[in-house]
């Protein structure tokens, strides 16, 4: 393939995923009278206006600040077009794993248009913002932390290092040696963070230790062995109710929709058949 066609392919590429998902960024449907506007006809096949607008909105928001021209994306959509229907001829429509994409991108497309048009219609009252606030606010840690620590494969490996420190060596040059985390490098130093940010067993212990020491026993999570040394506290100020009023609207609008797909989930009749004893004879 010379860089001529490389280019080409790249470019008709992108035109088939604007036309794949312009339908799901534009909820708002086009006028009569564009959708009838015919720009071309390709083997007797219209491109409408309506698909030309979709395409070169689908262009601009893949590709911010280049200046999409309507002739250059008209003549894309008649390329798109062509190829299009040479796969039909040849039956790639027909085969069953395109038949079941095309109904996957159709769920897509229904899914994400109710989800967008009932997320629009959503809103939310002062009072009910400001309640949401509060049980936010009573869910945050008050205190951050600021540890490091050294993370090892097995108990044996992470007591090996805790028997170091209790000699004496340094913890960060410890972790340097012996942590297999990304943070080794740096000591295993983990910065500022509030407890809720790391997994419970890492924050259940950083909470009950003392500034300056060291667990003397290792800490199991899903990611190793730990031995965690807690360097500071300081009180954490939280966030002001108008700084994350947009964020409760969202939390609230979340809220509905788990809410509305949990109520069709109890009105629907729902016969789940898949024997996951069968699938996996070992479990």
């Amino acid at each position: 393939m010379n860089l001529a066609t490389a280019r080409l392919t790249s470019t008709l590429l992108l035109g088939a995923m604007l036309l794949a998902g312009c339908d799901q960024n534009n909820s708002e449907p086009a006028a009569p009278a564009q959708a009838a506007e015919v720009v071309a006809t390709v083997n007797g096949s219209d491109v409408t206006r309506s698909d030309l607008d979709a395409y070169l909105q689908g262009m601009q928001a893949a590709q911010p600040g280049v200046v999409a021209e309507p002739e250059t994306a008209l003549n894309d959509l008649v390329k798109l077009k062509l190829i299009e229907q040479a796969a039909e001829q040849q039956g790639i429509d027909k085969r069953p794993a395109v038949q079941a994409e095309l109904g996957w991108q159709r769920t897509n497309l229904l899914v994400n248009t109710m989800m967008q048009e009932r997320m629009s219609d959503m809103s939310f009252s002062t009072k009910e913002l400001k309640a949401e606030y509060k049980k936010q606010l009573a869910q945050l840690s008050s205190r951050e932390y600021k540890a490091r620590h050294i993370l090892t494969a097995t108990e044996e490996e992470a007591q090996a290092a805790i028997k170091k420190l209790d000699g004496g060596a340094d913890f960060a040059t410890v972790s340097k040696q012996e942590s297999t985390d990304p943070s080794a490098p740096q000591g295993g130093d983990l910065g500022w963070f509030a407890p809720e940010a790391m997994v419970p067993p890492f924050a259940q212990a950083i909470t009950r230790m003392e500034k300056g020491t060291y667990t003397k026993q290792p800490v199991q999570t899903q990611f190793g062995w730990h031995v965690i040394m807690l360097e500071d506290t300081r009180e954490l100020e939280p966030p002001t109710y108008a700084e994350v009023e947009e964020r409760l609207s969202g939390i609230l609008s979340d809220r509905a929709l788990q809410d509305y797909i949990k109520s069709l989930r109890e009105e629907a009749e729902v016969n789940i058949k898949l024997n996951t004893q069968a699938q996996n004879p070992g479990s």
